[in-house]
């Protein structure tokens, strides 16, 4: 089973969310962003590597919320979401090809 982390960085009462780009497996799709947990990597190891990656961000992890488990086309995932916040949101897209800063009621309308 692949195990990928997620991170729920909430920044002055805002959530983030990226884009995947256009070239992605999930061209344009929203996400919370993150990424695959490499061999001998911590979760919180991962997520904190994945956002500095992606993102230029440096995040500090809150909590550790439970796992979810599920198919996604041909893989079994184990997604492990993580709580965070940020000291500063400036946000170079490395992967990505857009990000927004939503309150939690504006989430349900992006995909």
């Amino acid at each position: 089973m692949l195990k990928v982390t997620c991170a729920i960085i909430i920044y002055k009462g805002k959530v983030l969310i990226t884009q995947h780009s256009v070239d992605s497996k999930y061209p344009l799709k929203w996400e919370f962003p993150g990424g695959k947990i490499e061999k001998d990597e911590s979760a919180s190891e991962c997520i904190k590597r994945e956002i500095k990656e992606e993102l230029g961000l440096e995040i500090e992890i809150w909590q550790k919320l439970n796992s979810v488990v599920y198919q996604l086309d041909v893989k079994k995932l184990e997604l492990i979401p993580f709580l965070c916040t940020v000291k500063e949101d400036k946000i170079f897209l490395n992967e990505h090809a857009d990000y927004k800063w939503l309150d939690l009621a504006q989430l349900k309308n992006f995909d």
